[in-house]
């Protein structure tokens, strides 16, 4: 671990900003590098995922304590919509006074956290190919079902390790999120550096 951090020292006091941005994009820079690299592509792909778990929870699937569910028609663009969460065909929930439930708050969050990990996923496939790995291991759409899969079993284990470590450890909501984080991004980047991208 010493010789990769003095490595990657070394690599961004020798080169100016053009060039080891230019490095970066060849993906020719020292592991430590590439990480970090990894990490704000992860980073940005998880603004994403919580932005768009937000947006959702605030407009279409009321997802915070203070909301209540009730039915209107549902228009993207002047067209209108049908969504899965509404019992009227037609119709979404959307956002009320008053207080909805545990049950709906949880399968409505439920439901934006699995939109949510599509888009998020679809950014970080593309920041990935852009900024972090060589593709052509794999056929392209294989090589996105390969890079779906890893994210999918990673997210899997994240939202099932969180409570776990609260209930068994005892540990605060926040520092249980952090290691599920760091964990996450330690298998993704192994998995992903050495099954579904070329090396």
């Amino acid at each position: 671990m010493p010789t990769a951090i003095s490595d990657s020292i070394a690599f961004l006091r020798e080169n100016d900003l053009k060039t080891i941005l230019s490095r970066i994009h060849a993906r020719k820079v020292p592991p430590l590098i590439q990480f970090a690299v990894y990490g704000m592509c992860g980073g940005l792909a998880t603004l994403v995922f919580l932005g768009t778990v937000v947006y959702l929870s605030k407009t279409m699937f009321p997802a915070y304590n203070d909301q209540s569910v009730r039915d209107v028609p549902a228009t993207l663009f002047g067209k209108t919509l049908s969504w899965p969460a509404s019992s009227v065909p037609g119709h979404s929930q959307v956002i009320a006074a008053g207080k909805i439930g545990d049950d709906i708050r949880a399968q409505n969050l439920f439901i934006n956290s699995s939109i949510a990990f599509f888009i998020a996923n679809i950014v970080a496939y593309i920041t990935n190919i852009l900024f972090v790995f060589h593709t052509g291991r794999h056929h392209p759409v294989l090589e996105f079902l390969y890079f779906t899969g890893v994210s999918a079993i990673a997210f899997a284990i994240s939202l099932m390790a969180g409570p776990w470590l609260v209930h068994s450890y005892g540990l605060p909501t926040n520092v249980a999120m952090l290691t599920n984080v760091v964990a996450s991004a330690l298998l993704n980047f192994v998995f992903r550096k050495f099954f579904v991208f070329k090396n």
